[in-house]
């Protein structure tokens, strides 16, 4: 074999790596080409989420947050005025009092009117 044989066979042998190592970048042109477009998704998902949490914020702060305020302040008006515990239990007692006076009296009455 001559050296001109020995040089096609070289070029030959070349000639098929650069084949293959065109068709290995085509395939990377590809996939990046995928890759350019998952992330402009991406980044359309989270321009989305962005303007939904601020929705979200604005909705808490305008709307949720004076609520809960509110809730507070009226929870806050009731133990404010509610009666304590040991004053009801004292009222409910002397009520129980009273009312046995009461019938007590009641029936003496009676029995008085009954004697006259």
């Amino acid at each position: 074999m001559n050296n001109e044989e020995k040089i096609l066979e070289i070029l030959g042998v070349i000639q098929s790596d650069v084949s293959g190592l065109k068709t290995d970048v085509a395939d990377l042109k590809t996939d990046v080409a995928d890759l350019k477009t998952d992330v402009a998704d991406l980044k359309n998902d989270v321009a989305d989420l962005k303007t939904r949490v601020t929705k979200i914020e604005i909705t808490q702060e305008n709307v949720i947050l004076p609520q809960l305020q509110a809730l507070a302040e009226g929870q806050a008006n009731l133990l404010a005025t509610l009666a304590p515990k040991s004053r009801v239990e004292a009222l409910e007692d002397e009520m129980s009092f009273m009312k046995s006076v009461v019938k007590a009296l009641s029936q003496e009455v009676a029995e008085l009117k009954k004697a006259q």
